[in-house]
């Protein structure tokens, strides 16, 4: 067991010296090659063998004493004084005893004054350990070629190169990929409600569901028709641009979903598709702000001398399906009688008024404000006694309608609702 072990142990300390030598050889190889790229000729052969021989490609590319080769390599410093780059594509190490080489393909980039070369070389370096440091014994430079088949040729290092270019437009492929995939992905976002889209994205499809409290609001345009014979198609079109983009920004705020515009007609829903997502009151409050928002416009629009839109606006609660129609383009929508009921209530409400069903009634009537405090502080001796009280109050006032007939739905219960000033 114990000689097991000592084997063990000498063969992790022969790996590593193993590679300590492979190290030192690929320390001498880069000062030889490295410092000939930076044109110092001194440091280059500092670690050359008198005796180091040269071969090149052409038949004058021959040397073989380090005089000659160095007699050689400063006359091409004096054709080309500039330093350059020499970027390795591949590089082998081989130690055997007191020999070794180092095979690779590299590029010289040579550029000066606005112009760059680029030559692809194959560098065969042996090395020979004397005076206990590695010294270059012998240099081979060529053009490197591998035959693939008969007639065609490709250096290695082209290959690699190929196979960077190629990783780099499958990089690119995949980055144009994953931003056309989020430009979709938010594009998705845009017409769907989010738990939607992301089932959707899971699954391939989206099951339609049932909802048992969902607060409907619609809005229409009184004078739509008449308004928009004053108007090129420009400007109407600019017009509802205007007010639906404030109605978008007046239900976001509050939670609520939008379904759809029809014409001049705008449709959205509270209570889905997450349920805790906003409350009948929250669609209430938006409905109230909108008539806000349309009596500011109004009056802007009368002060320039121009048509503008008045509006009614009708709520009614109750159960409704929701899903996804259509495959081309998708569309999410709400039906069920309560849709049906809600529209009755916008077109048997009143201009610049809130029209909302006994059910929307029934649901917000007792919804209050911030509790506020009244009462002023009681003074005793040097002692202030806070004597305040929470109080809290109506949020909305409501003025009955009593039964009001609606078309297709007989006779039903409305409220105008207004906000608690």
């Amino acid at each position: 067991m114990v000689e097991q072990g000592a084997g063990q142990v000498g063969s992790g300390v022969k790996d590593a010296a193993g590679d300590a030598v492979k190290a030192a050889v690929l320390a001498t190889h880069d000062t030889f090659w490295q410092s000939y790229a930076r044109r110092d000729m001194d440091v280059r052969f500092s670690v050359c063998a008198e005796d180091i021989t040269f071969f090149g490609t052409a038949q004058h590319e021959r040397a073989t004493t380090k005089a000659a080769y160095r007699a050689m390599n400063e006359k091409g410093v004096e054709q080309y004084p500039w330093p350059f780059i020499i970027q390795n594509l591949w590089l082998d190490v081989h130690v055997l005893g007191d020999t070794a080489w180092t095979e690779c393909d590299s590029y010289w980039i040579q550029e000066h004054e606005g112009t760059v070369s680029r030559d692809l070389l194959r560098q065969t370096t042996v090395f020979h350990m004397r005076d206990g440091r590695w010294q270059v014994v012998h240099v081979h430079g060529s053009e490197p070629d591998y035959r693939l088949r008969e007639g065609e040729y490709m250096t290695n290092a082209s290959v690699i190169a190929r196979n960077k270019e190629l990783e780099g437009q499958v990089a690119e492929r995949t980055r144009q990929l994953n931003s056309e995939k989020k430009r979709s992905e938010d594009l998705l976002l845009n017409i769907l409600p989010a738990d939607v889209a992301q089932e959707l994205m899971d699954t391939g499809i989206s099951v339609a569901k049932q909802y048992e409290d969902a607060t409907i609001l619609f809005t229409d345009f009184k004078g739509f028709t008449r308004a928009s014979e004053l108007m090129s198609p420009q400007e109407l079109v600019a017009e509802l641009n205007h007010c639906f983009k404030a109605f978008d920004n007046i239900i976001t705020a509050r939670g609520i979903e939008k379904i759809k515009t029809i014409g001049d007609a705008y449709m959205c829903v509270g209570g889905l598709p997450d349920p805790g997502s906003s409350s009948p009151a929250d669609v209430v409050h938006a409905a109230l702000e909108m008539q806000a928002f349309m009596t500011a416009r109004k009056n802007d629009l009368d002060d320039k001398g121009l048509p503008a839109f008045r509006m009614r606006v009708g709520i009614h609660s109750g159960p409704v399906v929701a899903g996804i129609v259509g495959v081309k383009k998708f569309q999410y929508d709400i039906w069920g009688d309560t849709v049906n009921t809600a529209s009755r209530m916008e077109s048997s409400g009143e201009v610049g008024q809130v029209n909302i069903s006994e059910a929307t009634y029934a649901l917000v009537k007792g919804t209050v404000v911030s509790p506020i405090r009244i009462g002023p502080p009681l003074s005793v001796g040097s002692l202030n006694i806070d004597n305040q009280q929470l109080t809290t109050r109506p949020a909305f006032t409501f003025t009955p309608r009593g039964k009001v007939k609606a078309k297709g739905k007989g006779e039903l219960e409305m409220y105008f609702v207004q906000r608690k000033s």
